[in-house]
């Protein structure tokens, strides 16, 4: 009878150590495709780029004072925008159209990588005065859904409460069936 009370003991132990480690195992997927990192040199400090997918405005950087701008993570979303392998993206220079363009790529970056995307606007383009109208507040785009280091956690993965309430009601009957056979 020893031994049985041993190998019972030993399993319930067992059984309580796998339910809890399974209980803090999670699933995670990474991401399925790396953003297009825009950046670029050659730019007057200050100088507002857009980024720009059609006519519709994705996102904003500001150049430093040596004339850099971004790097801008642009991923298959960014603010209002949808990017594919392929599609354009195009840049504005201080709200005039840019001749540069680049193409999107998971995990791209701009064709000439030392200097990045350099920017200029067609000088007709230049010398028109624009209308100046008041500039209206973007929201900031929205934040990529990686606040795990890059893992988005799927809902497939253990209640961990419901696991630990198991193995606290495992260890209860068994603490009660050996209060009962106890032989006085």
């Amino acid at each position: 009878m020893t031994l049985f009370r041993k190998t019972l003991a030993l399993s319930a132990a067992f059984a309580v150590a796998v339910s809890l480690f399974g209980a803090l195992a999670t699933t995670v997927n990474a991401q399925t495709n790396p953003p297009f990192t825009a950046y670029g040199t050659g730019a007057t400090s200050g100088d507002e780029i857009g980024i720009m997918s059609g006519t519709t405005s994705c996102a904003t950087a500001t150049a430093d004072a040596s004339g850099n701008w971004g790097p801008v993570q642009v991923g298959e979303t960014l603010g209002s925008c949808s990017f594919a392998a392929g599609d354009t993206i195009s840049f504005t220079l201080n709200g005039s159209t840019a001749e540069q363009t680049e193409t999107w790529a998971s995990g791209g970056a701009p064709a000439a990588v030392a200097t990045g995307t350099v920017l200029s606007v067609a000088a007709a383009a230049a010398e028109e005065p624009a209308a100046e109208e008041p500039a209206a507040e973007e929201a900031a785009p929205a934040a990529a859904d990686t606040g795990n280091a890059g893992l988005v956690l799927s809902g497939s993965g253990t209640n961990s409460i419901a696991v630990i309430t198991l193995a606290a009601f495992a260890v209860m009957m068994i603490a009660g069936g050996r209060v009962a056979t106890r032989t006085r």
